[in-house]
């Protein structure tokens, strides 16, 4: 069986590729950088490095450069399942190799197709079904019923890139996939560790406000104080303190709300934290911190979890450190964090809290 993986970065070769080939998949690479093509065409594997210095290899393996639409519509063409790594902002780009892939396929190959969208967003099937939208003749939009945009929630940390011919990927042991269960087009793909569930938004956001959030909190915090990873920064009392107050905080805020069964659901929440604190990670802060402006949007991880807490009763004390902290990210090495402080200057911290967080007082 064959999957096409869009995208061949840390997520695409260090978690999605490492599922296809436990799966018996052999995988094809659509990928940009012509090194990364070479390479894994020269070698035919890529390999991983869990977080205790066991190493994995992940083979069959080839690449495809995104360049060549041809090629990369025939191997959609053929696959049994496809999947993206790319970036939620580099989504849309895609949609020309997906447009031919999809005239491609039907002519030779008529079946459905269950694309992965694994860019953890909850909007990534819409964005990417708008673009195909334009990239196909009004004629062609029937060919989207061939396939289905799934999305899908990325739990395992892949932490770092290494060196090597080809580089390999450094990642937690985290091997779940959970998936939208209601866009699944006929049975799901064989695939170890795929999990449809639904309602998907629900998962989603436990993983969002929970996963994400809480690593961002320790990420913002630390960098106030000047730490460097993840690690270091749990070391300090205050922050572990914080980080195990939002914890829990959230897990009872999200049982309160939704219809978590609870075993289940204190289960996922120990996983979560258990990995978070994982010490052989040494996660760099600036990984975690990066793109505040994004991570400061009012549904995402730190004021959707803030806001959530407030709506359940519990105490929001945690996350409100962490978006003032956030506020103040100022990572010279990253774009993002200095527009947010342009954004300051220009308009102030209150201004932000209003305008771009949505919250009228904190």
């Amino acid at each position: 069986m064959l999957a096409v993986q869009f995208g061949a970065g840390k997520i695409g070769r260090g978690f999605l590729a490492q599922l296809y080939a436990r799966s018996g998949f052999e995988t094809v690479f659509v990928e940009a950088r012509p090194e990364v093509v070479e390479s894994l065409n020269r070698h035919k594997y890529c390999w991983i490095e869990w977080t205790d210095g066991e190493r994995e290899t992940i083979a069959p393996v080839s690449a495809l450069s995104a360049s060549d639409i041809a090629a990369v519509a025939e191997a959609f063409a053929r696959c049994a399942v496809a999947g993206t790594a790319v970036g939620l902002s580099v989504l849309p780009s895609l949609t020309p190799l997906i447009a031919a892939g999809l005239r491609r396929r039907a002519a030779v190959n008529p079946q459905p197709l269950n694309l992965l969208l694994g860019e953890n967003a909850l909007n990534a099937d819409a964005m990417l079904r708008d673009a195909l939208l334009q990239a196909l003749n009004p004629d062609e939009h029937h060919l989207l019923n061939l396939l289905g945009l799934v999305r899908c929630i990325i739990g395992r940390q892949a932490v770092a890139e290494l060196p090597g011919d080809p580089p390999g990927v450094r990642v937690d042991r985290y091997s779940k996939l959970p998936v939208d269960a209601d866009a699944i087009l006929g049975e799901p793909p064989p695939i170890v560790g795929l999990q449809p569930v639904r309602p998907f938004e629900v998962y989603m956001q436990r993983k969002l406000y929970l996963h994400n959030g809480l690593h961002a909190l320790i990420a913002y915090l630390g960098a106030q104080r000047g730490y460097q990873t993840i690690q270091q920064a749990l070391q300090d009392p205050e922050i572990h303190a914080l980080f195990v107050q939002g914890a829990h905080a959230l897990a009872r805020a999200f049982l309160k709300k939704h219809p978590f069964d609870p075993e289940e659901h204190y289960a996922a929440v120990a996983d979560i934290l258990a990995r978070i604190q994982d010490p052989h990670l040494d996660d760099p802060i600036a990984r975690v911190a990066r793109e505040p402006l994004r991570k400061l949007r009012p549904d995402d991880r730190l004021v959707g979890a803030y806001r959530l807490l407030i709506e359940q009763g519990e105490d929001p004390t945690p996350f409100r450190k962490a978006i003032l902290a956030a506020l103040a990210y100022n990572d010279p090495n990253d774009p993002e964090a200095q527009q947010l402080q342009q954004m300051i200057r220009e308009h102030g911290a209150e201004w932000m809290l209003r305008h771009w967080c949505g919250l009228a007082r904190i």
